[in-house]
């Protein structure tokens, strides 16, 4: 009898149906997310992976430094690697010229910036088709911020750097879907300058910070 039962069982453990397993059974039965497995789906069939960009537009400055530094043109490129379609990370260089007074005398001066940081799409079905399709996103990010200048009667140069905070907003409109953009980006620069708090000869401040208004032109693997 013993040799029956031991019989019996191996024949239960070998029959197909014990061991089938249907390969369409709703993952959720796994504890497995659908919602994020249909977002994964679509992000590896419609997503951006990696951008490419070039950039142009302007820089000025705020308070004292506002004073002494004119407006200049500004321009750089960046790169940027999308994790989810919500979420990318950017590294972005870019250089601006200014021309400056500072007590009578005069000069040019070039800021150029190397920053890393996090961009955030806002795609939700709650949003109207036109605001999803200008791609708008917000960004925050930090950096390297290197400031060269020279006189214009001295050919020397003098250069100093700081560390600083971006943060700004933009949009990007499709000329070729999913591949080619336009878009508009507006950043504030909080820069960390070792010279912020002082003044020049005649009293006035060296304190402030960047804006910058860029237009830019993407193309997306």
């Amino acid at each position: 009898m013993k040799h029956i039962r031991h019989f019996a069982l191996l024949c239960v453990l070998l029959t197909p149906s014990a061991w089938a397993i249907d390969i369409y059974e709703d993952a959720s039965s796994y504890g497995y997310d659908l919602k994020q497995e249909q977002e994964d789906e679509i992000f590896f069939y419609e997503g951006r992976f990696v951008d490419f960009s070039l950039r142009l537009g302007s820089r000025t400055f705020t308070q004292g430094l506002g004073l002494h530094f004119g407006t200049g043109f500004q321009f750089g490129g960046s790169m940027t690697y999308f994790f989810t379609r919500r979420f990318g990370l950017e590294l972005a260089i870019d250089d601006s010229m200014h021309q400056f007074l500072i007590d009578g005398v005069s000069g040019w001066a070039t800021l150029l910036d190397v920053l890393l940081r996090g961009k955030y799409y806002f795609l939700s079905d709650a949003y109207s088709k036109a605001l999803l399709f200008a791609n708008p996103h917000i960004f925050v990010g930090g950096g390297q911020f290197i400031r060269t200048k020279w006189l214009d009667d001295v050919p020397a140069k003098t250069k100093d750097n700081g560390f600083g905070f971006d943060f700004g907003a933009g949009f990007e409109v499709p000329i070729k879907e999913r591949q080619v953009f336009l878009g508009v980006e507006a950043s504030y620069q909080l820069i960390f300058f070792q010279d912020e708090s002082d003044k020049t000869d005649e009293g006035a401040p060296l304190n402030g910070d960047a804006v910058s208004l860029l237009g830019k032109l993407t193309y997306s693997f």
